[in-house]
């Protein structure tokens, strides 16, 4: 049971994957950013909607009460996105507390689930509000904050903001959590980094923080870390 819940919250995280203003812009030029960015990232998917990567994610398990680590996981994993769809991951190593285990204890247990509602995808609109998020005098102006809002609170939206490069409108980082939570989990919290390989965003390193409670049966804080290599955008 805990594997399977802890896997399936992470499969989330993944799925996630696929999807500021220094001063105060009027309505109009407001719309106008987002309708350019919302255009950015939709010729993006087209042009890529497959990636494929290797990353090392490192899993430790807390005990919420008292903060003490109960578990360390890190497995070498290979994974392969396509937008809209699950991740296919693939571990190549695991090792749990510094001890070679077989790949499939850091596999885990997968779990039927619909995909998320996508916030750049054909049909966000239909699902989010975007909007500018005006740090005032003192923001940064290389950078543009879209806060997106959800229309409904359900498992499948994202409720969080993303940071692009004003210049290029390429993605810096994303962060956020569920808009709300499926039966056990009290806290979800992620956050991405971005690099740049040929002026493209590829992931860099991702960081998810959730607390898992289900009276008698599991009660952690689970914190995952990756810092991905061999990055790679695949075209149709």
């Amino acid at each position: 049971m805990k594997r399977l819940t802890i896997r399936a919250l992470l499969i989330i995280g993944n799925l996630l994957l696929l999807t500021g203003v220094a001063n105060a812009e009027t309505p109009t030029e407001a719309s106008g950013i987002l309708d350019r960015i919302y255009a950015h990232i939709s010729d993006f998917e087209k042009a890529f909607p497959s990636t494929h990567m290797r990353r090392v994610m490192t899993t430790r398990e807390y005990d919420p009460g008292n903060n003490k680590l109960k578990k360390t996981s890190v497995a070498e994993q290979e994974v392969w996105t396509r937008v809209g769809e699950l991740p296919r991951i693939e571990v190549l190593s695991c090792t749990i507390d510094e001890k070679t285990a077989a790949v499939e204890e850091c596999q885990g247990r997968r779990r039927a689930r619909e995909p998320l509602y996508r916030v750049f995808g054909p049909d966000g609109r239909k699902h989010y509000r975007l909007e500018l998020v005006d740090d005032g005098p003192d923001g940064d102006a290389s950078v543009y904050k879209v806060r997106a809002i959800p229309l409904e609170r359900t498992e499948r939206h994202f409720k969080g903001e993303f940071t692009f490069r004003a210049e290029t409108l390429a993605l810096l980082q994303m962060q956020g959590t569920m808009a709300d939570y499926p039966m056990g989990l009290k806290n979800f919290e992620l956050k991405l980094d971005f690099d740049e390989r040929d002026g493209l965003p590829v992931i860099e390193t991702t960081r998810m923080e959730m607390t898992i409670y289900v009276p008698l049966i599991i009660n952690r804080r689970v914190v995952s870390e990756s810092v991905a290599s061999d990055q790679r955008l695949l075209a149709p």
